[in-house]
């Protein structure tokens, strides 16, 4: 007798949720920021290769990114867990329950293969630093996900939805250099460069009349002097551009340059502008998304989310390849993400299973890429007609 795919990626996950949650512990315990998941990394690692599985560590160049393989032939389905936490806060956005869904979705569709006797290569992608930096970006410049025809994630959030468009997202951090002095013997002496990062965020905030209702900035002084009585000659400033579209990006990007330069030059000091990589708005496939959410609502009932989100270095994978980013409610109780009370739920014996049931939805849609030609089809026209456009 046969047993039905659901059936074998239910018991794939359910035989490892113990492990599951002593990895999502671990990882939620101990926060590390980007690029310095040392420990999420050894632990996730050390798992996969005890479990039989080869892993190739530093992927893409980074110390922290690691890719895991199953398999050979027919479709190569990659699914990415994401692991570090946010300043301050921990895991105020769920990466150790996105870590977890990440082995869980890789372990049953292995599983599925396995069993169903399936030809595919099937990956996990280990990928840091998506709070900051991008570390999808980096690894995809370096052709770490090359081949695949299939990329899945998921994130736990205050809804859920397999249609969820994210902004595109760009972040500098702006030095400007002056000259210290007195603040009361000579201050003309002085080229202050604490003045040129206040006119700077006075310049933006009075901009903020021209922008579209759809495109954000915010940002923070990091540095703007050691002392009162001191003219201060350094002074650093972190910030973030968001829009709908890529190609609005570069526009709310040449303005806000502008607005740093204009800064510079009142006050006499000089700047730098160190960019890091742009993260691109989520491209949706309808076709994968459509399926995600009946699932999801025959479990839940409500309504999916909708409208533009946050950002996700995600959406950079999603311009190159077929993909899915599958948002699904932590908890039942509708917390926002990159608060006290995400971190805290995010630890949570709902929060698991929770994640649990939405990695086996995912792995679901990614069994039946395998078994159904016409469904892979719509899902590849799909893809094709938004690149299209």
């Amino acid at each position: 007798m046969l047993t039905p795919i659901d059936e074998i990626i239910s018991k794939a996950i359910d035989a490892a949720s113990d492990d599951l949650r002593k990895l999502s512990l671990l990882i939620h315990g101990h926060p590390e920021l980007a690029l310095k998941e040392e420990k999420a990394c050894a632990a996730l690692t050390k798992y996969l290769k005890e479990s039989g599985y080869a892993v190739e560590h530093g992927a893409g160049g980074l110390d922290t990114a690691f890719v895991a393989t199953h398999g050979e032939g027919g479709l190569t389905i990659g699914f990415c867990s994401e692991y570090d936490a946010l300043p301050g806060i921990g895991h105020a956005c769920g990466h150790n329950l996105i870590a977890i869904a990440g082995v869980a979705m890789f372990l049953a569709t292995v599983e599925v293969a396995k069993q169903c006797r399936l030809p595919a290569v099937v990956k996990l992608f280990g990928t840091p630093a998506e709070e900051s930096v991008g570390g999808k970006v980096a690894m995809l410049k370096e052709g770490v996900f090359d081949g695949c025809d299939l990329l899945m994630m998921l994130h736990p959030t205050a809804g859920y939805s397999g249609m969820w468009h994210s902004q595109c997202s760009l972040s500098m951090q702006i030095e400007y250099f002056g000259k210290a002095a007195h603040a009361a013997l000579d201050p003309w002496d002085g080229v202050n460069a604490g003045s040129a990062a206040t006119i700077a965020l006075n310049t933006l905030g009075v901009l903020r009349e021209q922008l579209k209702p759809s495109w954000r900035m915010h940002g923070i002084i990091t540095s703007g002097g050691q002392a009162a009585n001191i003219i201060p000659d350094y002074s650093c400033i972190e910030y973030t551009i968001r829009t709908q579209w890529e190609r609005e990006l570069e526009v709310l990007r040449a303005r806000v340059l502008n607005a740093f330069e204009s800064a510079a030059l009142a006050t006499g000091c000089t700047h730098n502008v160190t960019e890091e990589l742009a993260y691109l708005d989520n491209q949706d496939n309808s076709v994968l998304g459509k399926m995600y959410e009946e699932i999801m609502q025959k479990e839940y009932g409500g309504e999916p989310v909708r409208g533009v989100g946050a950002s996700s270095d995600f959406g950079n994978l999603s311009h190159r390849f077929i993909s899915l980013h599958g948002m699904y409610e932590l908890a039942g109780n509708h917390v926002p993400n990159h608060t006290k009370e995400f971190t805290r739920d995010a630890a949570t014996v709902k929060a698991h299973e929770r994640t649990l049931f939405a990695a086996k939805a995912m792995a679901c849609i990614a069994a039946r890429c395998m078994v159904d030609k016409d469904f892979w089809e719509r899902v590849r026209k799909d893809f094709d007609q938004r690149k299209a456009v």
